[in-house]
């Protein structure tokens, strides 16, 4: 699993592929955080204030902020030979926090897709951010 490089020791190469344990870490981490942050009514306020800009930038924010963490647990200083790993571990990340997100807030009966998906949508990103973070450290804490 780890092979040692002079005084640095590395993850090998099937150390940076997801697999089914990470995914249910990244869905214990996203939980964790999407839970609490999904039933405050300060989030539900915030969310209805967030513009389209807002609502994109948002989300960059936290797939930027997923990729330089996990560049830099994983993949640093070897980025060419294992780019496609870090998009499909950056993306499976988001992507599962923001279901795990969205089904939080249907929980709560907080995300109204059918009626306003645009307040459903910010809602969802807006929970997303913190809960991404958690998805992550998690992750990285095998």
């Amino acid at each position: 699993m780890y092979k040692t490089v002079g005084r640095m020791t590395t993850a090998t190469d099937s150390q940076h592929e997801t697999q089914l344990k990470d995914l249910a870490q990244m869905i214990i981490g996203a939980g964790a955080l999407a839970l609490p942050v999904a039933m405050s009514q300060d989030t539900w306020e915030i969310a209805k204030g967030l513009s389209p800009g807002d609502i994109a930038a948002l989300a960059c924010t936290s797939v930027l902020l997923i990729a330089g963490f996990v560049y830099a647990a994983y993949f640093r200083g070897r980025l060419r030979e294992h780019w496609s790993n870090l998009l499909g571990r950056v993306l499976s990340i988001y992507g599962l926090t923001w279901i795990i997100s969205s089904v939080s807030l249907l929980l709560v009966n907080q995300a109204p897709w059918l009626t306003d998906s645009t307040l459903a949508l910010s809602e969802t990103v807006l929970v997303s951010l913190p809960a991404s973070f958690a998805a992550t450290i998690v992750d990285h804490m095998s």
